[in-house]
């Protein structure tokens, strides 16, 4: 079977990039309008790690333009979570013509996995992670610097979903791998043998993308990376095809 992917000129694979995204734009939209409506009521729900490390703390904002610019970030990310079903979808679309028929199968398992692991992410940085990092910070300028806490809307919220933005990207790498594997395009004595330099790679990914420099939230980061990727290597040695009739099928 030949691969459309490379008999198409790349005047068709911009065509086909630029009609994903602006689906995914047009999505993103949506759910960003749809979300607005509802931003007090998301507001309410993300003061819940900074309620849940001190009761007593307020938010305040510092300017006239903050509660607004404000809700529009919550409505972004919620709005995006909204549609991240669709969003994978068109990612898969894109993907998809360099794909062999038996390969084309995978639409919805990948688009349900990606969004699960995504969804896992942000609980995980949200119920788990969050509280115990805030709760950190406010009792280290308590007792350390004797500073009282008090946080602008702003900072307060572009931290959190900072947090949970990059606890879901991340959470996605099982997913990638297992998918690569069944490809075919990553084998699983590679991850095996990279494996030393990913777990370095895990702790520069983790200190780049947590927007504080404590090294409690990098590990919250780095653990699970290195737990997913021992996981990918176990689903890549499940899902890699090692038959001759897929190799076959391959150069067919």
């Amino acid at each position: 079977m030949d691969n459309q992917l490379h008999e198409a000129p790349l005047t068709e694979h911009l065509a086909e990039l630029r009609t994903r995204l602006i689906r995914i734009i047009i999505a993103l939209i949506i759910g960003t309008v749809i979300s607005f409506t509802k931003a007090s009521v998301i507001f309410e729900l993300l003061k819940y790690p900074l309620l849940k490390a001190n009761p007593n703390m307020k938010l305040y904002f510092l300017s006239p333009t903050e509660p607004f610019f404000t809700a529009f970030k919550i409505s972004f990310l919620a709005g995006f979570i909204l549609v991240s079903p669709y969003i994978f979808y068109q990612v898969w679309k894109f993907i998809e013509p360099a794909l062999y028929e038996h390969e084309k199968k995978l639409a919805i398992p990948f688009v349900f996995f990606t969004t699960l692991f995504f969804s896992i992410g942000v609980f995980f940085s949200f119920y788990a992670v969050l509280p115990i990092a805030i709760g950190f910070f406010i009792n280290f300028g308590n007792i350390q610097l004797g500073a009282e806490a008090i946080f602008s809307v702003k900072e307060y919220i572009s931290f959190v979903l900072r947090m949970l933005f990059a606890f879901g990207i991340t959470f996605e790498l099982p997913v990638v791998l297992s998918l690569l594997a069944r490809l075919g395009l990553v084998t699983p004595d590679f991850l095996v043998r990279v494996r030393p330099y990913f777990i370095v790679l895990a702790f520069i990914v983790a200190a780049i993308l947590t927007p504080t420099p404590d090294i409690f939230s990098q590990l919250m980061l780095a653990v699970p990376l290195l737990l997913f990727y021992e996981l990918s290597i176990v689903m890549a040695k499940i899902l890699y095809p090692r038959s001759t009739k897929y190799k076959e099928s391959q150069v067919e």
